[in-house]
């Protein structure tokens, strides 16, 4: 069997993990989760507005004012989005 890289489960750890009560347990499978969906979010790249202008590019019906709209509307909504995520 290969090495695998991230998270390793040591035997201490698997100890403390069976000795937790509900709350504690609760509170460690939170943190195991959160931390999955941060490395997740800086794993998968976001579009730059540019490769956003090229996709839209060859779709019928949609001029440079039309394209300019919809890349300033995304823009705004990534901007709310991240104002909110330092919120939480």
């Amino acid at each position: 069997m290969g090495k695998t890289k991230g998270f390793i489960l040591n035997r201490k750890q698997y100890q403390n993990i069976r000795r937790m009560d509900h709350c504690q347990m609760t509170l460690w499978a939170e943190s195991v989760y959160k931390s999955g969906f941060k490395d997740g979010q800086e794993a998968t790249p976001g579009l730059t507005s540019q490769e956003i202008r090229d996709a839209l590019q060859p779709v019928k019906g949609i001029g440079a004012k039309r394209m300019d709209s919809i890349i300033e509307a995304l823009s705004l909504a990534l901007e709310e989005r991240g104002k909110a995520g330092e919120m939480a």
